[in-house]
């Protein structure tokens, strides 16, 4: 999925990392897991992680990437999709074989909806936006029928939720959407497997929640990885149509203001990305977790300082262990330089920070 700040691509930096600090244990928390590529990994690599994240979009990637551990079975669905063979591959192909019926995302988010019109909105095609709601709609009827359990639930929610971004209208963020249709928003909504991270034997836990609460409330554990925001964009304005699509709108239907169609985004804005208040609960969370190993994941471009950074690490553990490891990578850009924006360059630098506590 399109994100700012997806480690994807950083996970041989983040592994090499581990090995290099030699950062052992069998437990690890990530508080701030997005699209949960750096929590999946910590579980392949012999964690069992705790995950959170104050987005429902990401915490239905969390369960379905990192809380599952077993092939699903869809035992509920046998009577509704003719299972032979794999039981996801044949869920995902009824649901493809699906026709759209234009409900909220049509209505609001595609040019052909009453609302969609009024702001000729053009997130989705109409013909993509009607099948993003007859799947919706399907999941969460399976959902209330009792037909499918919270691990099935999270694995379509997920393979919905990559499948409607990659048809999106969009330069990667839902902050605006693009005038003129894009080649990959033409093509048709098409749902593939997750890459699910099965077998491995460990527990693993998804919350969403704050993360200075999530921390707060642990047990002790052995690894904090932090991976804050850099900037002070908030994402629940950047990324409120996958947010919309995980909550649904089947018990209460969201009310959307603007021309993009942001819906109130009530306890979702984060201190995080305020710059008079990241260093401060930073230094809060540090504080309160109660882990062996702490490592920051932070670029070039933070809004918290680096010397802050440095000093709260330094005091929170042993102070001859502290390090700070970097790598060089290409930024991610959701637009073109124009007349009214240009990037400062196309590089930044991403920094490990790490402290041993004990």
């Amino acid at each position: 999925m399109r994100y700012i700040g997806n480690k994807q691509k950083l996970i041989p930096f983040i592994r090499d990392a581990l090995a290099e600090l030699r950062i052992k244990g069998s437990t690890a928390c990530d508080p701030f897991a997005g699209t949960a590529s750096v929590a999946r990994f910590l579980k392949t690599h012999g964690f069992s992680v705790t995950s959170g994240d104050i987005m429902a979009f990401s915490h239905a990637l969390q369960w379905a990437y990192v809380v599952v551990d077993q092939p699903p079975r869809f035992a509920g669905l046998a009577s509704v999709v003719e299972i032979d063979g794999d039981p996801l591959a044949a869920v995902l192909d009824h649901l493809n074989s699906r026709e759209g019926e234009p409900g909220f995302i049509y209505e609001h988010f595609s040019p052909d909806g009453a609302a969609g019109a009024e702001h000729d909105r053009r997130y989705f095609t109409p013909e993509n936006a009607a099948r993003i709601d007859a799947l919706r709609g399907r999941i969460h009827e399976w959902t209330t029928a009792s037909r499918i359990n919270d691990d099935e639930r999270f694995i379509l929610l997920a393979a919905l939720l990559e499948a409607a971004d990659r048809i999106a209208n969009t330069t990667g963020v839902y902050a605006a959407y693009v005038k003129s249709w894009q080649p990959n928003a033409t093509r048709p909504l098409h749902l593939r497997p997750p890459r699910l991270a099965t077998g491995t034997g460990r527990a693993c836990r998804a919350f969403r929640c704050d993360a200075l609460e999530l921390v707060s409330g642990l047990e002790p554990f052995d690894l904090l990885y932090l991976d804050p925001p850099y900037n002070t964009r908030q994402y629940v304005g950047y990324y409120h149509i996958p947010e919309i699509i995980a909550e649904g709108w089947f018990l209460q239907t969201p009310t959307l203001r603007g021309k993009t169609g942001l819906p109130e985004d009530g306890n979702k804005r984060s201190d995080w990305s305020r710059r008079r208040h990241c260093e401060t609960i930073f230094e809060q969370l540090v504080d309160a977790a109660r882990c062996r190993h702490i490592l920051m994941s932070y670029n070039s471009e933070g809004i918290i300082a680096e010397d802050c950074i440095e000093r709260v690490l330094r005091e929170r553990g042993l102070s001859r262990t502290y390090r700070r490891l970097e790598k060089p990578y290409k930024r991610y850009r959701s637009d073109r330089d124009s007349e009214n924006r240009r990037y400062k360059c196309d590089h930044v630098t991403e920094h490990l920070y790490y402290v041993t506590v004990s």
